[in-house]
């Protein structure tokens, strides 16, 4: 079967349609929601960190019938709030 310029284009639309899919179920931090084991492998910590994180109040999260959740965006607002900015200067050690 040769390709023709026809199934170029109907291939360009439908790479174009799905780009458009993958864009619209993007969905913005806040509505991203992460139970406890998502949040344990996706930020690799284990149960008890993140049971200590919880009762120091570090992070937001809500609990409905025994299970726990948390929003992307909470996630990041704690890791942005236990930023270390990278050094910026040249350190210079002289003995």
């Amino acid at each position: 079967m040769a390709i023709t310029n026809q199934h170029i284009e109907e291939l360009i639309k439908s790479v174009n349609e799905l780009k458009e899919t993958v864009a619209s179920a993007a969905r913005p931090a806040h509505e991203v929601i992460y139970d406890d084991v998502d949040l344990r492998n996706m930020l690799k910590v284990s149960k008890r960190t993140l049971a200590y994180w919880r009762e120091r109040g570090l992070i937001t999260f809500s609990k409905l019938g025994g299970k726990i959740y948390y929003r992307l965006s909470d996630v990041l607002l704690l890791l942005k709030e236990n930023e270390t900015p990278a050094v910026t200067s040249n350190l210079k050690i002289t003995l």
